[in-house]
């Protein structure tokens, strides 16, 4: 009789025992869920994988930082929640907090009466130093009408490290000589934590902005201009320069880049395989070996070039390369040719596009390298290339480049030569190779 109880006691102890390790195994994964990262992203783009700039940024935030939601939490995009859970669980000093603005109206109007334009669905972010809205439309990008990414950490790491920065750089683009400017090269710039002006050299006061931008202009500089630029460069300032090809002549503000050691050639480049969109003017630059360009050895993705120039250094080493075309590009110094084929005449080389002399002064020879449209995909590599660029010119900002996460398996980039390779061995190699496997198996069974 007691070895039957005892063996009862032993069974009924072992079950809840059982229980009790199920509950508190579950109780545990529960809290560890809540604190710690446990979840597993198996999304294509990894969508919630914070970045080493984000991870970085957020563990050295030196005060308290706060970021409202103006939303219902239930309401708010779960990809977007997911991603500030994860924000708020690398460091103590964050929180993330919700405030549905139709049930507490009162939060978004203190910080609206402070200066923010705010609206359902923006964030605000308060830091040490400032605050900063950042509107919902900037969290998701557009192909079209159909989302195509998600910018979410771009614009809160960014605003994490401005709200608790006790500087603004300011960025200044000239006027007056007919420059270009886009709306998404001036965003890199408000992106980054930079204010973006616009003056006239030489008639307005500039003081000692950390950055000047020449986009595209169309006219030349006078001599009494390029010696304020000049005087600026001496002085630690920075440039960034962008020429396209042209019949201006432009002998003062090129004489000043030559004396950098990058002269400006008049004519337009073609690359007859490292191409995109179907078009050889669209050329596919290789990037040169430079501090600027090591990103992309671990995120390989490039920068397309319309229309581009090249640019000659000079031999002093003053100057560096940061992006070049292949041996095979052919350039024609006819602006007004008639076709993009290779014709007599047409020189063949290898040439720069992209140059940066002494840390200081960055020239392109494209005007198209900040349209707005190539800035805007991720397939390219057009604002990462500049935003590096820009870190590399002023690293004391408070600058960060994160691409955006696609929601859109992209197309890739790659060039006609290629596609070309691709289209041989998909159809011709591997129909040939599988057509002779089997007849090699078929050969076989007959002998044995």
């Amino acid at each position: 009789m007691r070895k039957k109880w005892s063996q009862k006691s032993w069974l009924t102890l072992i079950v809840l025992l059982a229980l009790v390790v199920f509950v508190l195994v579950n109780a545990c994964a529960q809290l560890a869920a809540r604190r710690f990262q446990t979840s597993l992203d198996l999304t294509e783009e990894q969508l919630y994988v914070l970045s080493a700039d984000t991870v970085a940024a957020v563990e050295a935030l030196p005060e308290d930082t706060a970021v409202y939601v103006f939303s219902a939490e239930a309401d708010y995009p779960a990809m977007l929640r997911e991603m500030l859970r994860r924000y708020a669980l690398l460091s103590a000093r964050l929180t993330v907090r919700y405030a549905d603005p139709t049930e507490n109206p009162v939060l978004m109007t203190h910080y609206q009466q402070m200066g923010a334009t705010l609206e359902a669905g923006d964030l605000l972010v308060e830091g040490a130093k400032r605050i900063k809205a950042i509107a919902y439309a900037d969290l998701i990008l557009y192909d079209g009408d159909e989302p195509s990414g998600i910018d979410l950490e771009q614009q809160l790491t960014a605003a994490l490290l401005y709200v608790n920065s006790a500087y603004t750089p300011r960025a200044v683009f000239t006027s007056g000589h007919g420059e270009r400017s886009t709306t998404a090269l001036e965003k890199l710039f408000t992106d980054n934590n930079f204010t973006v002006e616009t003056s006239a050299v030489g008639v307005q006061e500039l003081g000692q902005p950390e950055v000047m931008v020449l986009a595209a202009p169309a006219y030349d500089w006078t001599q009494a201009e390029i010696d304020i630029l000049r005087t600026y460069v001496d002085g630690g300032g920075k440039l960034m320069v962008f020429l396209e090809p042209t019949d201006e002549a432009m002998p003062v503000l090129r004489g000043y880049l030559a004396e950098l050691g990058m002269t400006v050639q008049d004519q337009v480049l073609f690359e007859p395989k490292a191409f995109a969109a179907g078009s050889p003017h669209n050329i596919i630059p290789m990037y040169a070996t430079h501090a600027i360009t090591a990103y992309f050895a671990d995120h390989p993705i490039y920068v397309v070039l319309p229309s581009s120039g090249s640019i000659a250094l000079a031999a002093a080493g003053r100057a560096e390369a940061l992006l070049m075309t292949t041996p095979d590009a052919y350039a024609k110094t006819n602006l007004r040719y008639t076709s993009s084929q290779k014709e007599a005449g047409d020189a063949t080389g290898q040439y720069v596009v992209a140059a940066i002399a002494d840390s200081s002064v960055f020239l392109a020879a494209s005007r198209m390298i900040y349209a707005d449209d190539l800035m805007g995909m991720s397939t390219y590599a057009n604002r990462a290339f500049l935003a590096q660029v820009l870190t590399a010119l002023w690293s004391e900002t408070a600058s960060v480049s994160i691409p955006p996460k696609g929601l859109q398996s992209d197309p890739l980039p790659i060039n006609g030569a290629q596609a070309r390779t691709l289209g041989i061995l998909l159809a011709g190699v591997l129909p040939l190779l599988t057509l002779a496997a089997g007849v090699f198996v078929k050969l076989r069974r007959r002998r044995l």
